[in-house]
C-alpha cells in the first residue's frame, strides 16, 4: 500500500510544471495585448489634441494689438509636431504627417484656403470651403500618424499590426 502511495505521488511531480508551460505563453499574450491596445487609445487622444492646438494657432495665433497676422504654415506644422513629439516619444515625422490648409497659405477664388503639407504622404479627405465664404475662410489641420505596436512581433501571440491614424480639425479664421 505505501508502495503504490508512493509511485502515485511520484507521476504527479511534473504536472504544475507543464500547466504553467501551457498556461504563461497564453497570458503574455493577452497581457502584451492589453498593453499595446492602451498605447493605441493613448495615441487616439494625443491625435485629438494636436490638430485642434494646431488649427486655433492658425486661426488666432498670430494676433497681437499692433498686428494681425496669420501664422505661417511652417509654423503651424512645427506646432503640431511639437505636440506630438512631446505626448507620444516615439512620434517623428517619418511616422507623422502634417496637412494645413489657412489662409496665410492662400484662398482659390472660391474662397477654399490652400494646403501645404509635411511629412509623408498620407491621403487626407479634401479640403472643404467654408460655408459663408468669402466672409470667413476654413483653416483646417490635418494629422496623420502610423502607430506601431510598443510591443511587436509574433512571439506570445501579439497580433496588433501596424497601424494609421488620421485626424483633422477646422475653424474659422479671424482675418
Amino acid at each position: 500500500m505505501k508502495r503504490l502511495l508512493f509511485l502515485r505521488k511520484r507521476n504527479d511531480q511534473g504536472q504544475s510544471l507543464l500547466e504553467t508551460a501551457v498556461a504563461m505563453p497564453l497570458l503574455l499574450g493577452i497581457a502584451f495585448n492589453i498593453i499595446n491596445i492602451g498605447y493605441f487609445w493613448f495615441t487616439i487622444l494625443t491625435m485629438s489634441a494636436a490638430p485642434r492646438v494646431g488649427v486655433q494657432y492658425s486661426a488666432q495665433g498670430g494676433m497681437t494689438s499692433s498686428t494681425m497676422v496669420a501664422p505661417s504654415a511652417a509654423a503651424v506644422s512645427s506646432l503640431v509636431y511639437d505636440n506630438m513629439t512631446r505626448a507620444i516619444n516615439g512620434s517623428t515625422s517619418s511616422n507623422t504627417s502634417v496637412r494645413v490648409c489657412s489662409g496665410a497659405v492662400g484662398v482659390n477664388s472660391g474662397g477654399q484656403s490652400l494646403c501645404t503639407s509635411f511629412g509623408p504622404a498620407f491621403a487626407f479627405s479634401a479640403n472643404t470651403t467654408d460655408p459663408e465664404a468669402p466672409a470667413f475662410v476654413l483653416n483646417r489641420v490635418d494629422v496623420g500618424y502610423t502607430v506601431t505596436p510598443l510591443i511587436p512581433g509574433t512571439a506570445f501571440n501579439v497580433v496588433l499590426p501596424n497601424l494609421q491614424f488620421k485626424r483633422h480639425v477646422s475653424m474659422r479664421s479671424l482675418f
